[in-house]
């Protein structure tokens, strides 16, 4: 991990605060399903995993980024 990549095991709320800090500078990338020791941790449902994502960044940020998953 850096200042332009962020480890997340799973999708919980605070994840949003790392969108909002990425879009206000030189933007980043999370990656989701990776424990702080750098280890895959499987997503259950990647797919929705996306979707919920998707729906949380475009409900809770403003004005929204630019992002691609």
């Amino acid at each position: 991990e850096n200042k332009n990549l962020e480890w997340k095991e799973k999708v919980t709320p605070q994840y949003l605060k790392t969108v909002s800090v990425f879009s206000n500078y030189e933007g980043g990338t999370i990656l989701f399903g990776i424990n702080d020791q750098g280890k895959v941790v499987p997503l259950s449902d990647p797919y929705k995993t996306c979707l919920d994502i998707e729906n949380q960044i475009n409900d809770n940020i403003y004005p929204q980024p630019d992002y691609s998953l």
